[in-house]
């Protein structure tokens, strides 16, 4: 890409340095100066371009080639009408000569057109068996998505259909942490930019980074971001997940998620817990499972500080969680 930038502003600085070479003038000058101009129009748009859709990028290129073609070919028409043998041509055969001029154009805006699109084409990344098929659907994960890991064992399972959008302040912040001198910072960012590179390398997951304005703040950078195409939050911010419903912005409560998923323990289960104190009545020993409910085991305060494995013989609901009972197993834990 570099090498056509070049190649079209050498074309176009040409074709004005050899009008004005021919016709030196302010008419010359005004044509070098506006396809300058245009060249300029043309960079910002190509901007633009990047971070559209595929589908949009092929139309905007193809529109942007088809304007510089008819540019370039409105230079170059120019610039034969002041040969002499063209110049007579034009002055005795004036309606063949606008005929040619008006196939010359259109050949060349033909090109232009071919040429846009066929360079977004070119750059669209590969569809091969390992490749990410394109997806309407993005989610958006945020610093402490990507420090705590839920989010990333979250995308690399098939539960997460669509795009992963991570945005560029997010991966500056990390970079920020882990180059602190601070252990718990510099551990955070090295953990958040090791899970992104995970993520990276998860196959048939797209993985991308965005810019997202948040001179406003990140909620409303995130919400901007999002609102008007298919772009979810996942999260665990209470604060965002209110803000993203109350302006219709689809977002993903990472905690409820996990809630919703957590099984269910009945009697009869087998259970592998470590007891850590004694409890209340004697002999009792207390223990707690993975998602923090406490479970009650008999006859077991000699085990306090050892992992045994026991049977569940009741579960009690509370306003705190689960409240399980059980009776330790004979069998050594595992």
């Amino acid at each position: 890409m570099p090498v056509v930038r070049l190649l079209f502003v050498l074309l176009v600085l040409g074709s004005g340095a050899l009008l004005q070479l021919l016709e030196p003038g302010a008419a010359s000058l005004a044509m070098l100066g506006v396809g300058a101009l245009v060249l300029a129009a043309g960079f910002l748009l190509e901007l633009r371009i990047r971070r559209s859709p595929p589908a949009a990028r092929e139309v905007l290129t193809g529109g942007a080639g088809l304007l510089l073609g008819l540019l370039v070919g409105m230079v170059a028409l120019a610039a034969l009408r002041a040969l002499p043998l063209v110049a007579i041509f034009t002055r005795e055969q004036v309606h063949a000569a606008s005929a040619a001029a008006l196939l010359f154009l259109c050949l060349l805006g033909y090109v232009g057109l071919v040429a846009g699109q066929t360079a977004v084409r070119a750059a669209s990344p590969p569809r091969g068996p390992g490749a990410a098929p394109p997806s309407a659907t993005q989610f958006v994960l945020r610093e402490r998505a990507l420090i705590d890991g839920r989010a990333v064992r979250l995308a690399q399972s098939p539960l997460l259909a669509g795009d992963v959008v991570i945005p560029r302040y997010v991966v500056d912040s990390l970079q920020t942490l882990a180059a602190s001198r601070n252990p718990l910072e510099h551990f955070r960012g090295e953990r958040g930019l090791e899970n992104l590179r995970i993520l990276q390398q998860t196959p048939h997951r797209a993985v991308r980074i965005r810019e997202v304005d948040v001179s406003r703040g990140e909620t409303a950078g995130l919400l901007a971001f999002a609102q008007g195409t298919d772009t979810r939050i996942l999260t665990q911010n209470e604060e965002l997940l209110s803000e993203a419903a109350a302006h219709g912005v689809q977002a993903v409560d990472l905690t409820r998620l996990a809630e919703l998923l957590k099984p269910d323990v009945v009697q009869g289960d087998e259970l592998v817990v470590k007891l850590v104190k004694p409890g209340k009545e004697r002999e009792q020993a207390v223990g707690y499972l993975e998602d923090g409910n406490m479970v009650v085991v008999e006859n077991a305060r000699e085990e306090v500080g050892r992992t045994v494995r026991v049977v569940v013989t009741g579960v009690h609901q509370t306003r705190a969680g689960t409240l399980v009972f059980a009776n330790r197993k004979e069998a050594p834990a595992p």
